[in-house]
């Protein structure tokens, strides 16, 4: 369940109340004698940012699978035969 953050128009007082997403907000400000009206408090949500070139190395064109191309790869040598190495 998500937390909600709600603050008291009379008091100022801020809280957080778990509650699921279709339950309705506080009636009233959970301090004692206060009773005012409660609004819910919108916040952003928290990003994280990784390192100073995180727009280029995560969210680059061409942005690959890292651990896809982290090795190069080689391919066998194939052994040809010339007339030369066939007389021996």
């Amino acid at each position: 369940m998500p937390i909600y953050a709600y603050r008291c128009k009379k008091c100022g007082h801020d809280f957080d109340l778990r509650q699921a997403f279709g339950a309705a907000a506080p009636d009233a400000c959970p301090c004692e004698g206060c009773d005012g009206v409660v609004v819910k408090v919108f916040t952003p949500p928290a990003i994280i940012f990784r390192g100073s070139g995180f727009h280029v190395n995560d969210y680059g064109r061409g942005n690959k699978d890292k651990s896809k191309t982290s090795a190069p790869t080689s391919k066998p040598a194939t052994e040809t035969v010339t007339a030369s190495s066939k007389e021996e």
